[in-house]
């Protein structure tokens, strides 16, 4: 019975199995399909970060000011520094940078924060209220920096900011030169 079993499926695998059919071999446009979908999915990429790097190439990091510095105030007059806290004392300045957003933090009482931007060679910071918005109005000053300008002397070994620090007093302000100079020294690698 087994043998007869066998040959009725035999029989029905040969009636639905039917003529065998050739295997079809991709044409001309499914092979160029393949090939266009490659370049498209791969060749594009490559063309995007080979131009973003061509770009890239004129790009350059700001120079690197976050550290500690030695500042001293040079008053023009004995007038200018006649104000409490204003006198021409060594201060010193705490610098924190994120690409070219900087903070500079006095180390007076009040912890003066000023905010502001590199921008090629000069840095320029103003105030900040203790809300975090930016202070203009000069009766938002007591005896406080209310902004900094200065050029980074970057050929110096140890790196110089040279500027003017814009002190308000009431209505009053006055503009004394400030001169600091980078305490710490910059780790190799952690900027220009």
């Amino acid at each position: 019975m087994l043998e007869d079993e066998m040959i009725w499926r035999d029989a029905i695998d040969r009636r639905h199995a039917g003529p065998k059919q050739p295997v079809e071999r991709p044409g001309w446009w499914e092979a160029m399909r393949v090939v266009l979908l490659y370049l498209g999915l791969v060749g594009l990429p490559v063309l995007g970060i080979l131009g973003l790097l061509q770009v890239g190439q004129t790009l350059s990091a700001p120079i690197s000011l976050a550290g500690t510095w030695n500042a001293q105030l040079s008053p023009k007059s004995e007038a200018t520094a006649a104000g409490p806290g204003l006198l021409p004392r060594p201060m010193v300045l705490t610098i924190t940078q994120s690409g070219s957003d900087v903070i500079v933090v006095f180390d007076d009482d009040q912890r003066t924060t000023l905010v502001g931007k590199i921008q090629g060679a000069t840095i320029d910071a103003s105030a900040i209220r203790q809300d975090g918005t930016t202070a203009n109005d000069a009766a938002d000053f007591g005896n406080i920096p209310r902004s900094l300008r200065a050029s980074i002397d970057w050929r110096a070994d140890p790196r110089r900011l040279v500027g003017v620090l814009v002190v308000d007093r009431g209505r009053l302000h006055a503009e004394m030169p400030i001169l600091a100079v980078r305490k710490d020294k910059v780790h190799k690698g952690g900027g220009s």
